[in-house]
């Protein structure tokens, strides 16, 4: 009989478990007792078999390529979890062994899958290493959520960290990495002073700073955009994509750079074109007052105009919109009470209790999970408690995360505000116009000559819910 071997072992660091070489060894053993041909090795090392693998087993699926061409008369394993742990991968490869007559063998033993009985066998075996597998990874997601809940690291390291490992290779901390924590904090820094991603990510490239990960493709601004609103810079756990306590290293970051770093690439309503090669300051925060597009700038005969993108709805010229909008702007920053206007003191309570929600729901979320450590709530338990929880937090903490004053726009109010305006770069003035303003351009008539204020009147300041119009302010 043609004989076929098919080994695999999972990640074994300790060597706790049978080698694809041994596993080897020991199925051509079985094979010269029982007068097989070997005709082919099929071996798939550091690779699950469960359905929780994220891996593809490539030499698994070569094995069954074969198997369905007939070059093989029985398939030779060490034991049966070798070729799965998956109940339902199981019946797949049974299925193909029964319909061409192929022999199935692990643990020195020949099973024909056509019987009954040696059907019933192998399945209550695939049965049995399917649940070692669940039962496996239960116990593994618990001591996560317990690293989770005590604030430990778990997997990758995050960058501008090193972790410290004791003489017999137990972690003992993690901590910064200060040359890697200088690129995050000027990154974060210029994110929250208005600069557009992609000039840092280009700045980073011209300056031969090495990403992360290596590699030639350098930063991208997807890349700082994600960095900078990590959680894990601040000092916080993250589990399943939410934070879930403090973590036991030393924040890289303070919270109020971060916050404003999220503040400004997350809010939808100032998802405005971040070119670093733009060179008007509304084009993209203004929105035409008909269609709601947004509005772009064109040149008409002698001279440039914002205009519709979409449907040409309203025309103005760049430097009359412009004027009159910085003018808007200057008066509103240059105010004693400006800070109020922009914070009202209802706003930042708001903000507060928002922030002691936070805090008390992942005190209870942490408990809940000491509790799982101690087997006192069942892991289906722990998951509808966790689920519901993360959800409170999350919506919580976007409430927290709100930014009274950024500091963009609190450095520029007070006396001298048009001098620190003219300080700024065009991509910090566009930024400082989206955080104050909703601005809407409407129609003109035929023969105007000079932009009528009128046209701004449905502008309002953001989080204002008057127009500018009601407030009789054009």
């Amino acid at each position: 009989m043609r004989a076929v071997i098919y080994t695999r072992v999972s990640s074994d660091p300790n060597n706790l478990g049978r080698s694809v070489d041994e596993q080897e060894a020991d199925c051509r053993a079985v094979c010269q007792r029982e007068g097989w041909q070997v005709v082919r090795v099929f071996s798939d090392n550091d690779r699950s078999a469960s359905r929780y693998a994220k891996k593809e087993r490539p030499q698994y699926q070569a094995l069954r390529a074969y198997l369905e061409g007939g070059k093989a008369d029985v398939l030779v394993m060490w034991e049966g979890s070798r070729a799965q742990r998956d109940l339902e991968a199981y019946l797949s490869l049974r299925n193909l062994c029964a319909r061409d007559g192929i022999g199935y063998s692990y643990s020195g033993k020949l099973y024909d899958l056509t019987r009954t009985d040696d059907r019933f066998t192998t399945g209550l075996d695939a049965l049995l290493a399917e649940r070692e597998a669940d039962v496996t990874r239960d116990r593994v997601m618990r001591a996560v959520r317990a690293n989770a809940a005590a604030g430990k690291p778990h997997g990758r390291l995050l960058y501008g960290y090193r972790r410290v490992y004791g003489d017999t290779g137990q972690y003992v901390a993690q901590v910064i990495h200060e040359e890697h924590a200088e690129v995050i904090r000027e990154a974060a820094r210029r994110v929250a002073s208005g600069e557009p991603c992609r000039s840092i990510a280009l700045d980073f490239n011209r300056r031969g700073i090495p990403t992360p990960r290596g590699g030639e493709k350098g930063w991208s601004l997807s890349q700082i955009g994600r960095m900078v609103q990590n959680p894990g810079y601040i000092g916080k756990r993250v589990y399943l994509g939410k934070i879930v306590g403090d973590a036991d290293w030393p924040p890289l970051l303070d919270a109020e750079t971060y916050a404003v770093c999220r503040s400004i690439l997350t809010d939808p309503r100032r998802k405005t074109q971040r070119d670093t090669a733009v060179r008007h300051l509304l084009s993209g925060p203004a929105l035409c007052d008909v269609c709601d597009s947004r509005l772009r700038v064109q040149k008409n005969r002698t001279h440039y105009g914002y205009v519709c993108a979409e449907r040409f709805c309203v025309s103005v010229k760049t430097t009359v919109l412009e004027q009159f909008v910085v003018a808007v702007l200057m008066g509103r920053l240059s105010r004693p009470d400006a800070l109020d206007l922009l914070a009202p003191p209802e706003d930042r309570g708001a903000v507060e209790r928002a922030r002691e929600e936070v805090k008390q729901k992942r005190a209870r979320l942490t408990e809940w999970y000491a509790a799982a450590a101690r087997d006192e709530i069942t892991p289906t338990g722990l998951a509808a408690i966790e689920r519901t929880l993360l959800a409170e937090i999350d919506d919580a903490e976007q409430r927290a995360e709100h930014i009274e004053v950024p500091p963009l726009v609190r450095n520029l109010v007070g006396p001298a505000v048009e001098q620190r305006w003219e300080r700024l770069t065009i991509g910090q003035r566009r930024e400082v116009v989206s955080l104050l303003l909703e601005l809407r351009v409407g129609k003109t008539y035929r023969g105007a000559r000079s932009l009528d204020p009128a046209r701004l009147g449905n502008s309002r300041w953001r989080g204002d819910s008057q127009t500018w119009a009601e407030r009789g302010l054009v």
